[in-house]
C-alpha cells in the first residue's frame, strides 16, 4: 500500500510497518510518526484499555511530553468521553462529537490544547469482543483549523489494520509485565510493574501478601505504609526517564514486622512501550529479623559497599565524620565524600535521619 501525505509525498507501505509494530512494539513511535505525516498532523497515540484502565499505550516520538502530561490532567474528558460512547465504523473529528461552544468552554482545550497550538483532532475507537477498548488519535494544529474529510479518508483505511495491530501489541505488553512479575515469585522475590504515576499494572502474589507494607488507594496506585518510603518512591518514580534518584527505599512495617527494602527496577529501551504502560518494577525483600552482623545487613538492604556499610553502622552508634576521620587515619573529606554516598543511597538527607533510620532497621546486639 502506498499513501500520501497531504503535501504529496509518498508513504511507503504504512500498513506492513503496522503490522511490524504487532509484534515488534518498540516500532509503534515510528507508525505513529508516519500517521502524523499522512494526515497533516502534529502528534499521534494509540491507547488500549480494559476496565477503565489503559493497559498499553504509546506515542510518536515527539509527543511523549504532551501526551503524559495530557493522561496526567485531563485522562477523563468529554471528547474521550463521547468519542468511546458515539458508534462509528471510521474516524471522526471534534465536530461529530462536539459542538463549538462546548469546545470553546471545555478546560481540555481552553487550558490545555489550545494554549500549546493544538485543539483539533481526529479518533476513533475499536471496540474487538475481547473486552478491549483500543483508541487511536491524531492530533492537528489548531492554526490549520479543523480536520477535513479528506484526512478521514485516509485515516480510515488504515482503521482495520491499526485495530488488529494495537490489540496484538496491548497483550503481548500485558503479558510481558504479568510474566516478568511471576518469574520473580517464583525464585521468592514479591514484586509489582507500575506505571510512572505509580499505578500498579500487575502485582504477583508475593506483593499482595504485604499488608503491612504497602496497600492502594483510589485507581489502584501504590501507597507505601511508611510514609517516608512512599514519599520516597513517587519521587523516584518522578524521575525514572532521568535515571536520578533513589533506587532502593527502605520501609519500616506498621505492624513491626521485619524491615525490607523496594527497589526499583526501571523499565528501559526495547521493554518500554509507552513510556511506558509500565515504567518500573517494584522488588520487594526483607530483612532478617535478626541479622548476625549489622554492616552485612546494610550491605543487603541498600547495596552499600563493605566500607560504607561499615561507615554507615558507625554513624547509627553516634559517630561523627570526624570521629571516623580520626579513627581510621584518613581526611575528613574522604569520610565525608564516603557519607555522602551512603545519604544518597539510602534516600536519606541528613546523617541524623541516617542514624534514625538505622537504629529502626538494625535490631540492637
Amino acid at each position: 500500500m502506498t499513501a500520501k501525505t497531504p503535501g504529496g509525498a509518498p508513504q511507503e507501505g504504512l500498513a506492513d510497518r503496522i503490522y511490524e509494530a504487532s509484534v515488534v512494539p518498540e516500532l509503534w513511535p515510528g507508525v505513529l510518526r508516519g500517521l502524523t505525516q499522512l494526515s497533516g498532523t502534529a502528534w499521534a497515540t494509540v491507547v488500549a484499555a480494559r476496565d477503565g484502565e489503559a493497559r498499553w499505550a504509546v506515542s510518536s516520538p515527539e509527543a511523549e511530553e504532551i501526551v503524559r502530561a495530557h493522561f496526567d490532567r485531563f485522562a477523563n474528558n468529554i471528547r474521550t468521553a463521547r468519542l468511546l460512547a458515539k458508534p462509528h465504523v471510521g474516524f471522526i473529528t471534534d465536530y461529530d462529537v462536539l459542538t463549538q461552544e462546548e469546545m470553546d468552554t471545555e478546560p481540555l482545550y481552553r487550558d490545555f490544547l489550545i494554549p500549546r497550538g493544538y485543539g483539533f483532532g481526529v479518533g476513533t475507537s475499536i471496540m474487538p469482543p475481547t473486552g478491549d477498548i483500543i483508541a487511536v488519535h491524531c492530533e492537528g494544529r489548531f492554526a490549520a483549523g479543523a480536520i477535513g474529510q479528506d484526512v478521514v479518508r485516509r485515516l480510515d483505511s488504515l482503521r482495520p489494520h491499526l485495530a488488529r495491530s494495537a490489540l496484538v501489541s496491548a497483550r503481548l505488553s500485558f503479558e510481558r509485565a504479568r510474566t516478568a512479575v511471576e518469574t520473580l515469585s517464583g525464585i521468592g522475590l514479591a514484586a509489582c510493574a507500575v506505571d510512572q504515576s505509580g499505578m500498579a499494572v500487575v502485582a504477583n502474589r508475593g506483593f499482595e501478601a504485604e499488608p503491612d507494607l504497602w496497600t492502594t488507594r483510589g485507581g489502584n496506585r501504590i501507597a507505601l505504609i511508611d510514609r517516608r518510603a512512599d514519599r520516597q518512591l513517587y519521587e523516584a518514580l518522578g524521575t525514572i526517564a532521568t535515571g536520578e534518584g533513589v533506587r532502593s527505599l527502605p520501609m519500616v512495617p506498621a505492624a513491626g514486622g521485619a524491615p525490607a527494602v523496594l527497589h526499583i527496577v526501571p523499565i528501559r529501551r526495547l521493554a518500554h512501550d509507552l513510556f511506558a504502560r509500565s515504567a518500573a518494577i517494584l522488588v520487594l525483600t526483607k530483612a532478617s529479623a535478626a541479622p548476625t552482623q549489622a554492616t552485612s545487613l546494610l550491605q543487603a538492604l541498600f547495596d552499600l559497599s563493605a566500607k560504607e556499610a561499615d561507615i554507615a553502622a558507625r554513624i547509627s552508634a553516634g559517630r561523627t565524620a570526624e570521629h571516623i576521620a580520626l579513627a581510621d587515619g584518613k581526611s575528613i573529606d574522604t569520610v565525608r565524600n564516603q557519607v555522602k554516598s551512603v545519604l544518597q543511597k539510602t534516600g536519606c538527607r541528613r546523617q541524623v535521619e541516617l542514624a534514625r533510620l538505622l537504629a529502626q532497621l538494625v535490631p540492637r546486639g
